[in-house]
């Protein structure tokens, strides 16, 4: 049985000009993540982990390579067809959580839902349902400034799986919150994650993704160094360094 590709990277670059200057963010990352997997793209800062999410999440084209989503290359979509994809596809998960402060926390996991032409009822079923599996049952009414931060993170978590994506894309999920707080968080995220099927793309310079991930890929000044399955995964000193 073939294995299904959920994302598959060819030779992408991607540079940018900041004034005369040239740089290279992404220096022609090949790799392919299949269906249902955890896969941590693992580097310091400025390696290239949000340009690389930026790829693949349908936010920005590459300069040079192309990226598929499914086996469509996304260079064939236009702009409506690539709204459309990041809205029914796509989950994405951000280090400052981007929760509307004024709503509910029922009401920002509903909000996504409301572009996908779900029905009231619907959408209040889908996040209560959610948000209850995420441990915040009792916490449906409460605004974000009555959460805690991992339970803002939760809330995150929830919105991003209430559509049923094919692919959820975290940028640094653990980045705002204390140690224990982000081990549980990306453990839940894990737990959901084998549960829906889902695949999983999280960009992190945190070591304890390391334990959660099925393969792990090494990122620094734009190039994928190795790609690892966890078992067989070496930390080098360079590979510590934060910045």
């Amino acid at each position: 049985m073939t294995e299904e590709i959920t994302i598959r990277m060819e030779n992408v670059k991607k540079i940018f000009m900041m004034g005369t200057e040239e740089v290279q963010a992404l220096r022609g990352i090949n790799l392919q993540i299949p269906r249902g997997e955890f896969h941590v793209i693992m580097g310091p800062s400025g390696s290239g982990k949000t340009t690389f999410l930026n790829m693949v999440g349908a936010l920005d084209v590459p300069t040079e390579g192309e990226v598929y989503f499914e086996d469509v290359p996304l260079s064939s979509l236009n702009k409506k067809q690539l709204a459309s994809l990041r809205s029914y596809k796509i989950g994405f998960i951000f280090q400052t959580f981007n929760l509307v402060p004024v709503i509910t926390a029922l009401e920002n996991v509903s909000l996504p839902l409301v572009f996908q032409n779900y029905s009231r009822e619907e959408r209040k079923r889908r996040a209560e349902s959610i948000l209850k599996r995420v441990g915040l049952g009792d916490r449906l009414n409460h605004t974000p400034d009555e959460l805690s931060g991992g339970q803002q993170q939760r809330v995150a978590i929830a919105r991003a799986l209430a559509g049923e994506p094919s692919l959820i894309l975290a940028d640094e999920p653990t980045g705002n919150l204390d140690l224990a707080t982000g081990f549980q968080i990306v453990e839940l995220l894990r737990e959901l994650c084998q549960e829906t099927g889902v695949t999983v793309i999280n960009s992190t310079h945190d070591l304890k993704l390391i334990d959660i991930a099925d393969r792990i890929s090494w990122l620094r000044d734009g190039e994928i160094t190795r790609t690892q399955e966890k078992l067989d995964v070496s930390i080098t000193a360079a590979d510590v360094r934060i910045n």
